[in-house]
């Protein structure tokens, strides 16, 4: 794990799961503005993460869908660059609610969320994940260990 002990201090990584739908949008935003006032004082590191979905075929311009496998790759680099660029967008209004010079950006690729955000909480030594209130999810931080 990634905490480390400094001068008696415990060093906190916190991490905000963000949606870029626009029914979740407003749960994003309280659970960044929740973050920004209550963890983010005492983070060492702050991470904003979307999880989008892989990419596994490109659209042409007849509207059909060509696979990655059979994709020149030059054409399939220009798409995933643009996918990704396009995706970064959902941070803009996170980034004004919350001005921190230690604010990252993390997109991650994978078509079940929360795969992606397990492995990287577990890879990365997250110590709080942040997220949003749904349905089904209650609005609370959860400690990683």
């Amino acid at each position: 794990m990634s905490s480390f002990a400094v001068a008696g201090a415990e060093m906190r990584s916190v991490a905000v799961a963000v949606s870029g739908s626009s029914g979740c949008a407003r749960g994003s935003r309280r659970a960044v503005q929740w973050a920004a006032e209550n963890l983010v004082p005492q983070a060492d590191r702050f991470i904003l993460v979307h999880v989008i979905p892989r990419v596994t075929s490109i659209p042409t311009p007849s509207g059909e869908c060509v696979p990655i496998s059979e994709a020149d790759s030059d054409v399939l680099a220009a798409y995933v660059q643009d996918v990704k660029q396009k995706s970064e967008e959902i941070f803009v209004p996170f980034k004004e609610l919350c001005k921190s010079s230690r604010m990252e950006t993390l997109l991650l690729e994978d078509d079940n969320p929360a795969d992606a955000l397990l492995s990287f909480i577990s890879e990365s030594g997250i110590q709080i994940l942040k997220i949003e209130r749904t349905r089904d999810i209650s609005d609370r931080s959860k400690k990683c260990s």
